[in-house]
């Protein structure tokens, strides 16, 4: 695809060796063999935005070590700016063994490098450089990191900024801080833009609400676009404006849903960063997802923008 100038947008947070089993399996209890990739939810975002054409500037930290200088090297490969890269010898880089499955993987989370993001003037200035910022509850989770970002965030907000965050968070990631919501639910506040997965919102507002009760949960939160993937069965789209969407999934084979999300938010931030409405973003969010569960590992090389928009003007969208 050839490049064009485009929007930058800055991504903060985890930087991660994948490693992904070879086969099929229920848990990591059943996986023998493994791939490795360059993994991580905001380090796969500045890949799939770098390959779509935009500035991807990955503010992020890795380990003095092999896996961090692999990471570097398949960042360099897919475009991604890595000026802001920080490389630390205080931890090695940040491992996740996850399971290859068709539905939700198994994962453990081996962490390292990531945590040690640490502000500087260079940061800083990028802020006023961009169009937008985007984060994860994962490079939240722990300081220096969590610091860091959210003070660039604050400092986003005020220059009125795109802020994007991935909710991706887990509880057993968080070590230091006993109430880790409240501290999310005062981030949500300067959010524009978050696209949750049912799965993260059964863990931040608990089990056995329906769908519609998550997102108005989330509304209720700040962002002024909340995107609700719902696996097969598409996602809800919920605005401040006022929108109520049910966007249909098409029926595609499914080969590894890893990094499908991730694939998503390119998809989302490419429509969104174009002046596209919510609703045509988030289509386009759609299709590229569905385009990546039928690849085994990270997409390479995408479509055409024009294929993906054919594709999104034939899904079906209801009110709800």
């Amino acid at each position: 695809m050839t490049k064009s100038k485009k929007p930058s947008f800055l991504l903060l947070g985890e930087a991660i060796v994948d490693l992904i089993s070879t086969d099929i399996v229920g848990s990591l209890e059943d996986a023998t063999n493994y791939h490795r990739f360059a993994g991580g939810q905001v380090s796969n975002l500045a890949m799939n935005l770098a390959r779509l054409g935009f500035t991807a500037k990955l503010g992020a930290c890795v380990g003095n070590d092999g896996f961090g200088r692999f990471l570097q090297d398949r960042y360099s490969a897919a475009g991604v700016d890595l000026d802001l890269l920080q490389v630390t010898s205080k931890a090695p880089t940040t491992l996740i063994p996850i399971s290859r499955q068709t539905e939700t993987p198994d994962f453990s989370v081996y962490r390292g490098a990531d945590r040690f993001l640490s502000s500087n003037e260079q940061l800083q200035t990028t802020v006023d450089q961009v169009q937008g910022l985007h984060t994860s509850a994962f490079a939240l989770s722990q300081d220096p990191c969590r610091s860091t970002i959210f003070n660039l965030i604050k400092d986003a907000r005020d220059k009125e900024l795109l802020i994007t965050l991935d909710p991706n968070y887990h509880p057993g990631i968080w070590p230091d801080i006993p109430d880790y919501k409240e501290f999310l639910k005062v981030v949500f506040q300067y959010i524009s833009v978050t696209k949750p997965s049912i799965e993260d919102s059964v863990r931040f507002f608990g089990p056995d609400l329906k769908p519609t009760n998550y997102l108005e949960k989330y509304l209720e939160l700040g962002p002024d676009i909340v995107v609700l993937t719902l696996g097969e069965k598409g996602i809800y789209l919920g605005t401040q404006s006022g929108e109520r969407l049910h966007i249909k999934a098409n029926q595609v084979p499914v080969k590894d849903v890893t990094g499908a999300g991730d694939a998503f938010w390119s998809g989302l931030l490419m429509g969104l960063l174009e002046g596209k409405p919510p609703l045509e973003a988030a289509k386009l969010g759609q299709v590229i997802a569905e385009y990546k569960i039928g690849i085994i590992g990270p997409v390479k090389q995408f479509l055409t923008i024009g294929d993906f928009e054919k594709k999104a003007s034939q899904i079906q969208v209801l009110s709800i």
